[in-house]
């Protein structure tokens, strides 16, 4: 009978759990918590700039802080349901001017109410992004290609109808949806949470939003299920342009004039908070509190920009560099994903 081997001290019937790498332990922090990532980026941001300038903390810049966001925070959340269907708009910030000028336009011009005035305005957006629709699920072209075409246009009609000059004198009646407050809470902000909570449930709690993940997620496995995806899209689009007139028509209030420089700026920052919050560019995932995270961080770049002392030039440098940041943790979290 053989005897039994024995066991040295360095043998080991088991090898030991090996340890995690930084990297990954830095990816699934990442991946399965985008929410928690960028929240810390904002104190983080918002820490550093109160240090520069400690006037960033007082109640007075934080509801200034709240009230900017909200304009670009709307035209993101619109951004966000695209791109979490697997799309994009580029018509955010041209939509929204569009909007501002059509409205100013009606109500200054027209025996009509200022309030059905903003309406139509929206209404304007809302048919913008039908069109959209249209062009990317009817005539077959490229998201990007679709939507640059139509901001060119839509640029270029803002300019035929105002001729660059500002239309003036707005009704004092509406000018407190822009300017005004309820309690603490500027008014934009109040449209801007109502927006995104209206969104969250349409997202989390019907079949609609289902869908929508589906088809971003897997655009061909969505057809094969029955999903229509190309009337889905357009409704995507619609609800775009409707949220991007929205914050259009707000601005316009806020300013007391249809300014035709309106959301000039705002495709770069619309684009950045939804990315900034988890949403991905291949689509699929994003939520609308991630959303509202970072539109909440371009607002503290934009206020921190100002009171820093900095030019105010160096805003889109600021705002481009946290976009490739951004777009690198994107990168980040489809690498991982893939794991």
């Amino acid at each position: 009978m053989d005897p039994k081997p024995q066991l040295n001290s360095d043998d080991n019937v088991s090898s030991p759990a090996q340890p995690v790498a930084f990297k990954d332990r830095l990816l699934s922090l990442i991946l399965y918590s985008e929410l928690a990532t960028v929240t810390v980026f904002l104190v983080l941001l918002s820490t550093t700039i109160s240090l520069i300038a400690p006037r960033f903390l007082n109640v007075y810049n934080i509801a200034t802080i709240t009230r900017q966001m909200a304009f670009v925070g709307l035209a993101s959340l619109g951004q966000m349901i695209c791109m979490i269907g697997g799309t994009i708009d580029l018509t955010v910030g041209a939509n929204a001017g569009f909007a501002g000028i059509v409205a100013s336009l009606i109500m200054t011009k027209m025996p009509i109410d200022p309030y059905l005035a903003m309406a139509m305005g929206v209404g304007l957006g809302a048919l913008i992004g039908f069109i959209n629709g249209t062009l990317v699920t009817r005539l077959k072209l490229e998201p990007f290609i679709a939507t640059l075409s139509m901001s060119f246009i839509i640029q270029g009609a803002i300019l035929v109808v105002t001729r660059g000059w500002a239309i003036l004198q707005l009704p004092q009646k509406i000018l407190w949806l822009g300017q005004g407050t309820v309690g603490p809470i500027p008014v934009p902000t109040l449209f801007l949470l109502g927006c995104a909570a209206l969104l969250s449930f349409l997202l989390t709690r019907t079949y609609i939003g289902r869908h929508i993940f589906a088809m971003g997620g897997n655009q061909e496995a969505a057809i094969l299920v029955g999903i229509r995806v190309e009337r889905l899209k357009t409704f995507l689009y619609v609800i775009s342009g409707s949220l991007s007139a929205l914050s259009g028509v707000l601005m316009a209030a806020r300013l007391a004039s249809g300014q035709p420089t309106i959301g000039q700026t705002w495709l770069l920052p619309s684009f950045t908070a939804p990315v900034l919050g988890g949403a991905a560019r291949s689509g699929g995932v994003g939520s609308t509190l991630g959303t509202l995270l970072g539109s909440a961080i371009m607002g503290v770049i934009q206020n921190g920009v100002v009171l820093s002392g900095m030019s105010v030039y160096w805003e889109n440098v600021v705002v481009g560099a946290t976009l490739v940041l951004a777009i690198f943790l994107d990168s980040l979290r489809a690498r991982a994903r893939q794991r």
